[in-house]
């Protein structure tokens, strides 16, 4: 037998093969483990499970692109590493958090699969390791199309078996619906529609390219949008500061989200050059200037989640996001350098910097997935360190954190610290969590900070002579879900005391950094009164500031219907309503 790449035929009938025959055993898997809790089978089946069902997705994808032998190896090495993933997911991980697609940590396997088969499919066809860059484009491209409209072919497959069910029950046969709802079958027939699709977009040559071009047509122009919003959200920046922006709670995510599409949109403007077909100029400059944005975006998103690392440490969600900001700083650098190239083609340094990332992202990602750089390993040391440093005391330390969010490594943890910890209550506290329940997981929130002296110091009153309440320090800090910066974080705040009821007595105000203000009442003990919490826009804090504030009676009466009273108080040309039961 020569090692070469499989007919079309031949191609068809492997898929077809693997399709029915991964899916029957699927089939067989899943119908034991899903009636168990948390699939809690054998652990050769959970292995098997999802070995399977992404190793299909590689044979599939690399059937009729890959030599033979090449594709019998890559086939093997890829099940073998999927395997190897899900038992390091299984034996180190969040028990509660595993799924045998890895819906979870280890979900970063989907684009290692997809780079890796890329890098291993483009290699093999050019004869050697690093193949041109054309193939690449094309290679990656096409099969990201096949893979979206084998997903959209197959949904619609089931579409119509769930509507020929539908029909059937609504005469009195229900023998379809479960036959249809039975893993031995819905798992071979799934494989079965997922490899005819595959191959439709290999034979369809021509259908593929049209399509493909389409895409990357509407993409490109999409560029030209992003950018001028990316431009008008950094100028704003530059007036208004960090501030809101880490206000946001979510500024890395947000920021390595704009990264994601600036990457896609300005591979979909370029593609192979303008050798390949001209460019608007339009697109180009467009080009350039996201990659400025891109370099800009990836910078933030790094000081951003370094300043998380800093004051929380290491979650292992944070270690997923830092290796999102590692590989879109890397883009950036890149991208940055190849738009200000003063010689050659436009933009051709791109063509090198995706090949390098390439290989990069394999590695890095791989290194994530496997116990060299796990998340849940590095966490639970961050967090270890954190305190035994002293960084955090222990009676403010998440224990949580070690017991259930960091798998196996923060019980190996645990139990280092409860022999060897150094101070008595941090073994103490340690020998503590480890015994806590899985089932009781929620039941062990982090102890609240205790009211402190420098807290008062942080909080300026605003109006000359007034002191901050004894009382108000003296008690947990109330909320309705939110805290000013001065309570939970240690910025300062301007506070001022004003009777807002008429009841008698001042209420105390509070505003932040954020520009939130919030109105605390006492009846015995400080509360959020009526769960008032509004946000200032900057002429009105600095009017805060100054004191300019006055109770004002409201212009309507309170509308009683039935003792649920519809209060409408207008403020300036807004009128604002809020519903409240009277006691």
């Amino acid at each position: 037998m020569k090692n070469e790449t499989f007919s079309p035929q031949q191609a068809l009938i492997l898929r077809l093969v693997v399709g029915l025959g991964f899916g029957l055993i699927l089939g067989f898997l899943y119908h034991q483990l899903r009636p168990l809790p948390d699939h809690e089978g054998p652990l050769w089946m959970r292995l098997l499970a999802p070995a399977l069902t992404l190793g299909a997705f590689v044979i599939w994808a690399n059937a009729a692109a890959v030599r033979r032998v090449s594709l019998a190896a890559w086939s093997l090495i890829a099940l073998g590493l999927i395997a190897f993933i899900a038992w390091n997911s299984l034996v180190h991980g969040v028990h509660q958090n595993y799924s045998p697609l890895f819906f979870n940590l280890a979900f970063l396997i989907y684009p290692f699969l997809f780079i890796a088969s890329e890098l291993v499919s483009s290699g093999d066809q050019a004869g050697k390791p690093i193949a041109p860059y054309s193939l690449y484009f094309d290679q990656a491209w096409k099969h990201g199309v096949q893979l979206a409209l084998a997903v959209i072919f197959t949904a619609m497959f089931w579409g119509i078996l769930w509507l020929g069910a539908a029909l059937l029950g609504f005469i009195g046969f229900d023998w379809f619906r479960e036959m249809i709802e039975s893993e031995y079958f819905s798992w071979p027939a799934s494989g079965l529609a997922i490899a005819a699709a595959v191959h439709l977009g290999d034979v369809q040559t021509k259908l593929m390219h049209a399509f493909r071009s389409l895409v990357l047509g509407v993409l490109s122009w999409l560029l030209p949008v992003i950018t001028l919003i990316g431009i008008i959200f950094a100028v704003s920046l530059c007036f208004s500061g960090l501030q809101p922006l880490w206000s946001t709670k979510a500024a890395t995510a947000s920021l390595l989200a704009a990264c994601v599409a600036l990457v896609l949109l300005v591979n979909a403007a370029y593609q192979q050059g303008d050798e390949e077909r001209p460019v608007h100029v339009v697109l180009k400059w467009s080009t350039r200037l996201a990659c400025a944005l891109l370099l800009a975006f990836s910078l933030l998103a790094a000081y951003s989640l370094y300043l998380r690392i800093h004051q929380y440490g290491l979650t292992p969600e944070r270690v997923l996001a830092a290796v999102g900001v590692f590989v879109a700083v890397l883009f950036g650098l890149g991208y940055a350098y190849a738009a200000v190239l003063p010689r050659g083609r436009w933009m051709a340094g791109i063509e090198t910097i995706n090949v390098t990332l390439a290989f990069v992202k394999v590695l890095v990602f791989l290194a994530v997935l496997t116990p060299v750089a796990d998340p849940l390993r590095l966490s639970a040391e961050s967090q270890a360190s954190r305190l035994e440093s002293g960084t955090v005391a222990s009676n403010r330390f998440d224990w949580r954190v070690l017991r259930y969010e960091t798998g196996a490594y923060g019980r190996t943890t645990l139990a280092r610290l409860a022999k060897s910890g150094k101070t008595d209550t941090i073994r103490a506290k340690a020998k503590d969590a480890l015994a806590w329940k899985d089932e009781d997981r929620w039941d062990h929130d982090p102890e609240p900070p205790a009211p402190k002296k420098p807290v008062a110091a942080r909080i300026r009153m605003v109006q000359e002579g007034a002191v901050l309440p004894p009382s108000f320090l003296a008690q947990a800090y109330p909320s309705n879900g939110l805290y000013p910066d001065c309570l939970d974080q240690g910025e300062s705040c301007d506070g001022l005391l004003l009777d807002m009821n008429d009841d008698g007595k001042p209420e105390l105000l509070l505003l932040d950094g954020h520009r939130l203000v919030m109105i605390y009442e006492s009846d015995g003990a400080w509360t959020v009164g009526n769960g008032f919490s509004e946000y200032l826009d900057k002429q009105e804090a600095e009017a805060f500031k100054a004191g300019k504030v006055t109770a004002r009676a409201a212009v309507w009466k309170d509308l009683d219907i039935d003792g649920s009273v519809r209060s409408l108080n207008t403020s300036g040309p807004e009128v604002r309503r809020v519903i409240r039961k009277e006691p």
